[in-house]
């Protein structure tokens, strides 16, 4: 006979397994939560460039710390960083307390006084009077290895760039830079570039080639000598274009960014007179516009830089932007300016790929969030969020940097001879 209580056992048995399975819900923290909270706020408060289902962003954010049962800030940051993906925000970052200090460190005036191109580590500039030149560093020089860091290649873009410049590890810590370099084919040597204060300010440069074409190289700038950046443009126009000019390049494969305006009046006479560009939001654009017969750069209705003597515009000179992937912020602004202009076009390597302007907000943990607030349109609309390509690609050998037989400079004046002839 069978066993009713067996049977009984055996059938509840089977009725339990067809049950969902309990599970234990993580409880988030008030603190977790609080956090989250003020990190969305700020998401949303400064994003002016992209827009969302923001009630439906916060409930997926809240929902992925529930189910992490959140405890801390730090308990956070994949969701915040989540958050931003899903904005679509490629620009944005989440940094902890530790990486917020070396991304914002205080504001220090030492460095090295050169720049290095992530392809290949090769040194792309070196100040004059700084660090670096009084080490015997080169145009061209490849930095094989760096003491600690044997890895170094492979540091993301912003670490490597702080790392040559400031001297400035992954860690946030700053020392002076203990290298091997290589030199064209020779043994590599050892060299040490320490960090100092120096004048870091290089000036804009110009000169006339073969076949009438004239070529400067427009660097960078910030810092007090920024206001005289549009008045040394528009001298070296002066000297340059006698009127037999049958086009001109515009080097901007060194330029880091720095303050917009001068620059952008400098290179007024041959972007072209109103709008150049904009700073675009989701909601509305802040133009950038030059005023040929002022000499002023504006930018929504904002005088910004003055030129005391304007060099007369030449709309119809055809010019050649050269760029490279140290090309960035500001820089990338002067190429956009040049975007939509007629006979107008770029040769070398894509850009940094920073047409944008940001703001950083502080948490409370000392984490650091970074919000797009702008990037940058040109005269036709054209928005740009990343890398902007050539129009011809054409790779760029820093040993001969601005030499006659630059390659890059070459395909321009190729482009500019034909250009030229056909006005």
């Amino acid at each position: 006979m069978t066993n009713r209580s067996n049977l009984a056992a055996g059938s509840w048995f089977l009725f339990a397994s067809l049950l969902p399975a309990q599970t234990t819900v993580a409880e988030t923290s008030d603190e977790a939560s609080r956090y989250l909270d003020a990190a969305l706020d700020a998401i949303e408060q400064n994003s002016r460039v992209y827009t969302t289902d923001w009630k439906a962003l916060r409930a997926k954010a809240h929902a992925t710390i529930a189910a992490a049962g959140a405890k801390t800030p730090a308990d956070t940051y994949a969701a915040i960083r989540a958050a931003l993906t899903t904005l679509g925000d490629r620009h944005g970052l989440l940094l902890d307390p530790a990486a917020a200090k070396a991304f914002n460190p205080s504001r220090t005036t030492k460095a090295t006084g050169m720049l290095v191109v992530p392809q290949g580590a090769i040194v792309a500039q070196v100040v004059p009077g700084s660090p670096a030149e009084a080490a015997g560093l080169a145009l061209g020089d490849r930095i094989v290895a760096v003491d600690g860091l044997p890895a170094f290649t492979e540091l993301p873009t912003r670490e490597f760039e702080r790392l040559f410049r400031r001297g400035q590890y992954p860690d946030g810590g700053a020392a002076p830079l203990d290298l091997r370099v290589r030199t064209g084919t020779t043994e590599p040597r050892d060299v040490q570039v320490p960090l100092a204060t120096f004048d870091a300010y290089v000036a804009p440069t110009g000169r006339r080639l073969d076949g009438g074409i004239g070529y400067l190289e427009l660097p960078g700038v910030l810092g007090p000598k920024a206001s005289n950046y549009d008045d040394a443009v528009h001298e070296l126009l002066d000297s340059l274009d006698d009127g037999t000019l049958r086009g001109c390049i515009i080097d901007l494969r060194r330029n880091t960014g720095g303050t917009l305006w001068p620059m952008l009046a400098g290179i007024g006479p041959l972007a072209g007179t109103g709008r150049l560009g904009a700073f675009a939001s989701a909601k509305s654009e802040a133009d950038w516009s030059y005023d040929a017969d002022l000499g002023i750069a504006t930018s929504a209705t904002h005088e910004l830089a003055k030129v005391a003597k304007p060099h007369p515009l030449r709309a119809d000179l055809p010019v050649a932007v050269l760029t490279g992937p140290l090309t960035a912020g500001a820089g990338e602004a002067l190429v956009v300016a040049f975007a939509g202009r007629a006979r107008a076009r770029r040769f070398g390597e894509g850009t940094r790929g920073l047409p944008t302007s940001n703001t950083q907000k502080p948490l409370a943990d000392g984490a650091l969030l970074v919000v797009t607030v702008t990037v940058h349109a040109d005269r036709t609309g054209t928005r740009y969020d990343g890398v902007i390509p050539p129009d011809e690609t054409v790779a760029s050998d820093w040993e001969r940097f601005g030499k006659a037989d630059d390659p890059v400079v070459a395909a321009a004046c190729r482009w500019l001879a034909s250009a030229g002839n056909a006005r």
